[in-house]
C-alpha cells in the first residue's frame, strides 16, 4: 500500500504557514518518504496572503500541485469591531 497525503495549508502572512508547511515536510523527510513543498505569498510581510502544499509520499512525486487536497488547514484572523 503507497502511503501518499495531499496537504494544504492557507493564511495570512505572521500566522505561521509556512513554518506549519515545512515542519510537516521536515517531519517526512526525517521519516524516509518523498516531499514537496511548495510555498506561495503576497507581496506584503504581514497581514498578505500565505498559502503553501505539502505532499508526503513512499514513491517519487510528479508534480508539487495539490487540487484536491486530503488536509485543509485554514487560519482566519479575528475582526474586532470598535
Amino acid at each position: 500500500m503507497i502511503l501518499e497525503h495531499k496537504i494544504m495549508a492557507a493564511g495570512f502572512g505572521g500566522q505561521g504557514i509556512l513554518f506549519l508547511g515545512k515542519l510537516l515536510a521536515y517531519s517526512g523527510m526525517l521519516e524516509g518518504r518523498e516531499v514537496t513543498w511548495f510555498p506561495s505569498y503576497g507581496a506584503e510581510v504581514r497581514g498578505g496572503t500565505a498559502n503553501c502544499t505539502i505532499i508526503i509520499s513512499d514513491e517519487m512525486i510528479g508534480s508539487p500541485v495539490v487540487r484536491n487536497p486530503e488536509i485543509m488547514c485554514a487560519l482566519l484572523t479575528s475582526l474586532q469591531v470598535k
